[in-house]
């Protein structure tokens, strides 16, 4: 069994007697002095932090509000109550510092009050409580957490994708494109769920028999304790750039809530991305602490060969990629059908750690030649609506990606230069409600590498789609190669009618969403089934492209 985090492993363990693991003392313990607790003998059937998620003998959670949530959980123990639960585990604060021991239940017979237990800092310890009612799944399961700005995504499922190719074992991914055994994901909502989703995830993944979860961990999920008590056997970076502002306040804060992934005495196998310098810092605080060595640490690069994988004689043609893999003074030559130089970096990450685990590098590599595009992420869609199926040289390349960053558009658009023989065309936008300042930026990068930009909405949600726009704009240095288009569909058909013989167009922000937020609401749209529909539109119509 693995050890346990250091910074739970020293909780108290003040009451003489054993309670199931359900139990309202097992499950507080060392956080309560149970002394002052009405009806201590409780056992729940579940947790929940949402009243809307209760049932009969639950323990709610009734937390401080936490990041974009506006209200402290207790203003919904009332709904939480009249809905079955049996207890409220309450947060206190400077605004709520005192509540009665329990609360009455109105019009209901023969039930006792449902006791107020007031808990310190309750939302950083719901991983451990939650933890505690699903018996530490995650001491089970070999999990990988990656974390970094642009590539976690791709990165869990290029590891999820080889695993499946080398080992009948199943292997449970979560993260922006949903949750589950791979090939069976649920729609998710967060990149990395709260606390109590999160491991009663990891149980229901455990039951399910996966031996492995790959994660991804947001900065978000750090400086909210959503991943306390999930015990991490491996972390990788990807990489640090500007994203999250809005909420982080400025960049140092943002790495520290990356560093703390690293800092967890349960690693046992550290990847870094060393052509990023905030791998260093990385490094340098391992070799600070004691619990863990520096001998755990893998780098990779595309930039470097003093790596532990380093990637060289690269080559980048429409049909792929392919690179020269060096480990231990061997050599591997790597071929995939995916697209973009930035990729390498993120198939670098899945090998390393996939071969500290104990693959065969040959099998890894041999896995690498089947891995498939992960959806919004580089996702080719090749269209040649022609009549004549063999004019093949009059072929468009269109890539929906999520790049919705100054760095994650610059990557993305620097590699499709490369593949661009006629001129690259990028349709994007910026999300309303975060980081503004990269807004101008973003426009700034668009302008130095794409022919041909067309700025149009992205997910607004609550701000003005012509503000954010302007926000961006003020980034132009000329407005000559520059259209502006709010409409998002119409913008995408403005580019898909201009694209000429062997032009690319980028469409990026969005990726694999199929939705659009625009005033709290959530209204159907994809990029692809936008793409898709331009294309029906001549088909079914009898035209031709260029008519």
């Amino acid at each position: 069994m693995k050890t346990q985090l250091a910074s739970l492993s020293s909780l108290s363990r003040s009451n003489k007697n054993h309670y199931p693991h359900k139990h309202l003392q097992s499950l507080l313990d060392g956080y309560v002095d149970f002394s002052g607790v009405e009806n201590c003998e409780l056992t729940f059937k579940g947790l929940s932090l949402s009243s809307k998620e209760v049932h009969e003998e639950y323990l709610f959670l009734a937390c401080a509000a936490v990041g974009n949530s506006p209200h402290h959980g207790i203003a919904y123990a009332g709904e939480a109550i009249n809905s079955g639960a049996s207890c409220i585990a309450w947060e206190p604060t400077q605004e709520l510092n005192d509540m009665p021991v329990s609360c009455p239940v109105p019009n209901v017979e023969n039930k006792a009050d449902v006791p107020l237990v007031r808990v310190e800092k309750l939302h950083e310890k719901l991983g451990e409580i939650a933890a505690r009612f699903y018996q530490h799944p995650s001491h089970d399961l070999n999990v990988i957490g990656i974390t970094g700005t642009n590539g976690k995504t791709s990165t869990a499922h290029f590891i999820a994708q080889l695993r499946s190719l080398m080992s009948d074992a199943q292997c449970a991914v979560i993260g922006t494109l949903g949750n589950g055994l791979y090939g069976q994901l649920e729609a998710s909502t967060h990149t990395t769920p709260d606390a109590v989703t999160l491991q009663a995830l990891i149980a229901q993944y455990k039951e399910q028999k996966a031996d492995t979860l790959v994660m991804e961990v947001s900065s978000h999920a750090l400086s909210q304790g959503r991943v306390n008590a999930v015990e991490f056997d491996s972390a990788v970076l990807t990489n640090l750039t500007r994203d999250h502002l809005d909420y982080h306040g400025d960049m140092q804060a943002y790495a520290d809530e990356k560093l703390k992934l690293f800092q967890l005495s349960s690693l046992k196998q550290i990847i870094v991305n060393q052509d990023d310098a905030f791998s260093q810092v990385i490094i340098d605080s391992v070799a600070r602490q004691d619990s863990i060595k520096e001998s755990i640490i893998s780098r990779y690069s595309r930039a470097d060969n003093s790596a532990d994988y380093y990637a060289n004689d690269i080559c980048l043609d429409n049909e792929g990629i392919s690179f020269s893999l060096s480990v231990n003074e061997k050599e591997y030559a790597v071929k995939s059908q995916l697209v973009g130089e930035f990729t390498i970096e993120n198939l670098l990450a899945a090998i390393a750690i996939l071969h500290r685990q104990g693959y065969d590098l040959n099998d890894i590599v041999a896995g690498v030649a089947k891995i498939t595009t992960v959806s919004g992420r580089m996702e080719k869609i090749r269209i040649q609506p022609f009549a004549d199926k063999n004019k093949m040289s009059e072929q468009r390349l269109i890539v929906i990606d999520y790049a919705h960053t100054p760095d994650a558009l610059e990557q993305v658009l620097k590699a499709l230069k490369i593949h661009t023989k006629g001129n690259l065309y990028c349709v994007f936008g910026c999300g309303g409600d975060r980081d503004k300042g990269k807004r101008p930026l973003m426009a700034k990068v668009a302008q130095q590498l794409a022919d041909q930009v067309i700025v149009t909405s992205d997910n607004p949600r609550t701000e003005s789609e012509e503000q954010i726009i302007n926000d961006i704009i003020s980034g132009f240095e000329h407005r000559d190669n520059v259209l502006i288009e709010t409409d998002r569909n119409n913008a995408i058909h403005k580019a898909l009618q201009a694209l000429s013989t062997d032009d690319v167009l980028l469409i990026a922000g969005k990726g694999h969403e199929d939705y659009q937020e625009i005033n709290g609401q959530r209204l159907p749209f994809s990029d692809k089934e936008s793409v898709l529909s331009f294309y029906d539109f001549y088909c079914d119509s009898g035209h031709e492209k260029g008519e």
